[in-house]
């Protein structure tokens, strides 16, 4: 029996290639990504633990409140079960916070060592000794809000800390309270660095920060007197590669020249799975599945070593296949998750349009009604002026003509005029000529 392995080598090649270049979603690491419910039974999230203070978080259909609406002063914490394997990690976070005007807390997301434990339900400033990374969500210095990033490495006691704010070493400003949306946390580490995006916008960078692995993820809240509820909508963990990037080789056992493929393979398969389940029970590394080894051709000399070596390879090709299906799976429900949220923010930059539309409809009938009162206003001037035009220019008709009926001319006023002064004339000079004429009296 003969096999052309060519064909065979490069469909791996290309599903290789293909799969390198994916990321890869870690459904230990993450709730929320599907279209089913977050918990099967409302009361846990697989490969999670919620804790609270003095009441547990409330798990609904598509989302877990933290902190609820009221009383205050309430503390809710969920903590990754499995550790976080692989060195380039990308988590994102869906998250609301609703209150009162006046409404304070906090919200704390955690990559930390032994957080369940070690940190509990505590922030940033009730936290003592931790070895990890958090990101704090709260309106600091009064602001409207803002997202700061602190590092420990278990030295900083943050409980006993005089300035635990002066310990951050990156912040950004954002209003996340009362949007009536949730917002996204994008936190991207590689080995580039440590990257912090908020609603697709940078929030801050390091390239100097290089987180160890082996850690767990995690989200704490507390709420205030006067309260608001936080609540977590999704976290999603996607990673570059499929395997963890730790492995103990020696672990892996080796395949035994003499012995056939397939057992072989077979045995190391059962070791790996051995060591894997050990490991879960010690909480410790957990080995990758790793492919069948490359032989050369003239290693198989008989008919079943050969079918065995394809059997296995088919096998390995179909864990890829599937992994590029539950991939593809997931690609396409975040595509229409997009799509979605793309589809609900045209509709409401439609309907500010129509809003501004109406606006524009308004204020063009308030134009109008305007010039038609002013319009209406000045035809009312005019007539009101016309008409006292009319009654100054009928009174004063009616005035000369009555003065004319009287027969009163110039000529007439003028020698009345002139008469009166020579009556006074004659009358003075009469008045002398009766004075110097008269005896005169003396003393």
């Amino acid at each position: 029996m003969v096999f052309c392995k060519a064909p065979l080598s490069s469909l791996a090649s290309a599903i290789f290639f293909a799969y390198a270049q994916a990321s890869y979603l870690q459904n230990d690491l993450s709730f929320g990504h599907t279209n089913d419910k977050i918990s099967p039974n409302l009361r846990a999230i697989p490969n999670w633990h919620l804790l609270g203070k003095p009441d547990p978080p409330e798990i609904l259909s598509n989302k877990v409140v933290l902190t609820p609406p009221a009383p205050g002063n309430q503390r809710g914490a969920i903590w990754s079960e499995k550790v976080v394997e692989h060195s380039s990690w990308t988590a994102d976070i869906d998250f609301r916070a609703t209150g009162p005007e006046r409404g304070g807390g906090n919200l704390q997301i955690w990559y930390a060592k032994n957080g369940q434990n070690e940190i509990g339900t505590s922030s940033i400033y009730t936290v003592g000794r931790f070895d990890g990374l958090v990101l704090s969500i709260d309106q600091y210095a009064g602001s409207g809000g803002f997202i700061r990033g602190f590092l420990n490495d278990g030295s900083n006691d943050y409980q006993s800390h005089h300035s635990v704010d002066s310990l951050a070493f990156g912040h950004c400003e954002y209003s996340y309270r009362n949007l009536g949306r949730p917002s996204r946390i994008a936190v991207r580490h590689s080995d580039e660095g440590l990257r912090v995006q908020v609603d697709g916008i940078n929030c801050f960078e390091s390239t100097r920060i290089k987180l160890p692995l082996g850690y767990n993820f995690g989200i704490t809240a507390a709420s205030a007197e006067n309260p608001d509820s936080f609540e977590m909508f999704k976290f999603v963990t996607t990673t570059e590669t499929h395997t963890p990037d730790y492995v103990d080789q020696s672990k892996l056992g080796q395949i035994p020249e003499n012995a056939d493929a397939n057992k072989a393979w077979d045995q190391q398969t059962n070791q790996v799975q051995d060591n894997q389940n050990q490991n879960q029970n010690q909480g410790g590394d957990i080995p990758s599945f790793k492919d069948p080894p490359e032989e050369p051709a003239s290693k198989f000399h008989s008919s079943a070593e050969q079918f065995a070596d394809l059997h296995n390879r088919l096998q390995s090709m179909n864990k890829h296949i599937g992994a590029l299906s539950r991939d593809q799976s997931m690609y396409s429900q975040q595509a229409n998750s997009r799509y979605d949220d793309l589809n609900s923010r045209i509709s409401r930059i439609e309907a500010a349009i129509d809003k501004l539309r109406g606006l524009s409809d308004k204020l063009d009938t308030i134009h109008s009604d305007v010039r038609q009162t002013k319009s209406d206003l000045h035809n009312a001037l005019d007539k009101h002026v016309a008409g006292l035009r009319g009654e100054v220019r009928n009174t004063h008709s009616v005035l000369a003509g009555t003065l004319e009926g009287m027969g009163t001319g110039v000529g007439k006023f003028v020698w009345v005029v002139l008469g009166s002064q020579v009556l006074l004339i004659g009358a003075y000079l009469l008045y002398k000529r009766r004075k110097a004429n008269s005896p005169k009296k003396y003393l």
